[in-house]
C-alpha cells in the first residue's frame, strides 16, 4: 500500500486534514500548537484506491525545546518512507522561514510533493496562494481542511500520484489481534513499543505525558498479525489538564475499548499506585483480556525485594486475579521475549470456546465440591450451562433463579472455571437464568 505523509509546521491544520481525508476523527485536533507529536497512521481510500495516510508532528525549525528535535526526527523518518508528501501551509499567515527550509529539504529528498495552501475558506481568499509559489513546488492546491474545500481535488491528485493498491488478503482484519499498550504517564509504554518494533516508531522522552495521539503499528510475529496501539498516559479526571490532554484521554480510552488485549504497563521500581489500579479497573469494566507488564524490572534488586514487589502488585490487582504478570525491562530488552507469547496466549483464551458436555461435567464437579448457598432462604441450584459468546467467554447458567448467587460464590465459580479451563488473562462472564 502506498504511503502518503502530511508534513508542515505546527498548527497549520495537519490533523484536521488527516481526519478529513480518512473520513473520521482519529487524530487529535486542538487549537494549541504542537498537539500532534507522534506519527499517526490510518488507512484511507478514494474511489477504490487505498493508501496509508500518515499525520506527523509540526516542524518548528530552530528550537531549544528537546521535544521539538525528537518530533523533527520522527517527521524526517516518515518522509523517507513516503511515496507522496502533502506539504501543508497556512494561507492566512503567508510563507515563514521554517517553511522555506522544509521546502528545500523536501525537494532534495526527491519525493513527489503536493503543496496544500490551507485555510482558503472562501473564493476571495485565493489571492493568498500567490506567495507560496516562492517555495518552488509546482503542484499546489488551495484547500480548507476545516470546511472540506478542495479535498476532492487533493484526493484526485493523490490517486494519480500513487501506485495501484495491491489486493489485500480476504479477512485479514478479522485475524488481526488488536493490542492496546496502556498505563499512566511516564511508565515506559512508548519504549516498550519501540523495543517490540525494533525502531523509533513512537516518540520517547522522560517528560511525563509526551505521547498524546494513539499510535498504531502493524507487526507479524510467529505467523500472527498484531495491530499495536501505544496510547497517551491515562490520568484521573481531577488531575487532567483542560484542552488537549482531556482529548488525549478520550482517545486512549477509545483505543482500549476497541482492543482485544490490553498490556497494562506499570513501573516496577515504584510501589503500585491507585492510578495503576484505576486503569486496571477500566480494563476489567471493558471486559478485555489483560496482561500486567512490570517494566523497569532491572531496577528491582535482590530476591527479597523482587518477591515483595510482586506481592504488592498482586495485592493491588486482586480485583483482576486473571491478569498474568510479565516482568520486563524496555531499556535492556530483558524479559521482552516473553511478552508476545503471553499476549497470544491470553488472546486465545479470550476467544476460547467450550463444548457443552465438557462445561457441564466441570460445573457438576465444582458445584459438588462447594455447594451453592441459599438465596432468600431457598436452595440455589445450577442445573445446566452453555456458552453463549466469546471474546471474552460468556456462559449462561440455568437454574432455579434469575438472580445471581452471593458475590463470594460467584467469585468461586469464576475462579474455579478459569482454573480448570486455563483461562489466564481473560475475564469470564456469567449470566444466570431461570429454567
Amino acid at each position: 500500500m502506498a504511503t502518503v505523509v502530511i508534513v508542515g509546521r505546527p498548527n497549520v491544520g495537519k490533523s484536521t486534514l488527516f481526519n478529513r481525508l480518512i473520513g473520521k476523527r482519529k487524530a487529535l485536533v486542538h487549537n494549541e500548537p504542537g498537539v500532534t507529536r507522534d506519527i499517526n497512521y490510518s488507512e484511507a481510500e478514494s474511489e477504490g484506491r487505498k493508501f496509508l495516510l500518515v499525520d506527523t508532528g509540526g516542524i518548528h525549525g530552530a528550537s531549544e525545546d528537546p521535544l521539538h528535535s525528537l518530533v523533527e526526527e520522527q517527521v524526517l523518518l516518515a518522509i523517507e518512507g513516503a511515496d507522496l508528501v502533502l506539504f501543508l501551509v497556512d494561507g492566512k499567515e503567508g510563507v515563514l522561514p521554517v517553511e522555506k527550509e522544509l521546502a528545500n529539504r523536501l525537494r532534495a529528498s526527491g519525493k513527489k510533493i503536493i503543496l496544500l495552501v490551507n485555510k482558503i475558506d472562501e473564493e476571495s481568499h485565493r489571492t493568498r496562494e500567490h506567495d507560496f509559489y516562492t517555495l518552488g513546488i509546482p503542484s499546489m492546491v488551495a484547500v480548507s481542511a476545516e470546511h472540506g474545500r478542495g479535498i476532492e481535488e487533493v484526493l484526485s491528485l493523490v490517486r494519480n500520484a500513487i501506485p495501484e493498491t495491491e489486493t489485500a488478503e480476504e479477512g485479514r482484519d478479522d485475524s488481526r489481534i488488536k493490542v492496546a499498550i496502556v498505563g499512566k504517564p511516564n511508565v515506559g509504554k512508548s519504549s516498550i513499543l519501540n523495543r517490540i518494533l525494533g525502531e523509533k516508531r513512537a516518540l520517547v522522552s522522560e517528560i511525563a505525558g509526551t505521547t498524546r495521539d494513539p499510535v498504531d503499528s502493524l507487526i507479524k510475529i510467529g505467523g500472527r498479525e498484531f495491530a499495536l496501539v501505544d496510547t497517551a498516559g491515562i490520568r484521573k479526571k481531577s488531575k487532567t489538564e483542560k484542552g488537549a490532554e482531556i482529548l488525549s484521554v478520550i482517545l486512549a480510552r477509545k483505543a482500549l475499548e476497541n482492543c482485544h488485549v490490553a498490556l497494562l504497563v506499570v513501573d516496577a521500581s515504584k510501589s503500585p499506585s491507585h492510578q495503576d489500579a484505576y486503569i486496571g479497573g477500566i480494563i476489567e469494566r471493558a471486559q478485555k483480556a489483560g496482561v500486567l507488564v512490570l517494566n523497569k524490572w532491572d531496577l528491582v534488586e535482590g530476591e527479597k525485594e523482587k518477591k515483595e514487589t510482586e506481592l504488592l502488585f498482586r495485592e493491588k490487582f486482586a480485583f483482576a486475579p486473571y491478569m498474568p504478570f510479565v516482568k520486563v525491562s524496555a531499556l535492556t530488552g530483558r524479559g521482552m521475549k516473553n511478552l508476545f507469547p503471553k499476549a497470544v496466549s491470553v488472546y486465545d483464551n479470550f476467544e476460547r470456546q467450550f463444548s457443552t458436555s465438557e462445561l457441564n461435567r466441570v460445573l457438576g464437579v465444582i458445584t459438588r465440591q462447594v455447594a451453592p448457598p441459599s438465596v432468600k432462604g431457598k436452595e440455589f441450584k445450577i442445573r445446566y450451562g452453555t456458552q453463549i459468546g466469546h471474546g471474552p467467554p460468556r456462559l449462561a447458567l440455568f437454574g432455579n433463579s434469575d438472580a445471581p448467587p452471593p458475590e463470594s460464590y460467584m467469585r468461586y465459580l469464576k475462579n474455579r472455571l478459569s482454573e480448570v479451563f486455563g483461562l489466564e488473562g481473560t475475564p469470564l462472564i456469567l449470566h444466570f437464568r431461570k429454567g
